[in-house]
């Protein structure tokens, strides 16, 4: 019976050890870049032609070993046109370091296509990004109180 018991401690062992290690190693992602954008008109502010707006994205960084490298999917949304999409990257224009980004976001109808960046990735609702758009038409500008998020 001792024999038994040391057999099932040493499986209890190995097993806790392959639980808490498993999980730490997959979380990791290869090592790979992550990009979260959130900020919205009420607490930022919009400058140029920009009107009250938000976006709402995530993005896998180029160098994934992953299926999503290079890959952005969310939203934007221009309120005062009650323009709501869901976006995501425009194929291989992602370029993203540990301090600033560039990526095209396009909604599948072509209602929304506008390129992104910023080059500050500051804790918390304290970064200011510049969207430039082809559609809707003319909208281009700034957007403050984003939280940037480059993981």
């Amino acid at each position: 019976m001792r024999r038994g018991t040391k057999v099932l401690m040493l499986f209890a062992v190995l097993a806790a050890v392959t639980l808490v290690a498993a999980p730490a190693a997959s979380s990791q992602g290869g090592g790979a870049t992550q990009l979260v954008l959130s900020g919205q008109l009420t607490p930022g502010v919009t400058t140029g032609t920009l009107g009250p707006f938000g976006i709402w994205v995530w993005c896998e960084g180029p160098d994934a070993s992953n299926p999503y490298a290079g890959e952005c999917a969310g939203s934007m949304y221009f309120y005062d046109l009650g323009l709501t999409k869901f976006v995501e990257d425009e194929e291989g224009t992602l370029s993203l370091t540990s301090t600033s980004f560039s990526v095209e976001l396009v909604s599948p109808d072509g209602s929304i296509d506008c390129t992104v960046s910023g080059s500050t990735a500051n804790k918390g609702p304290s970064n200011t990004i510049t969207v430039s758009c082809s559609a809707p038409t003319g909208r281009s500008g700034t957007l403050s109180n984003v939280v940037v998020r480059i993981t």
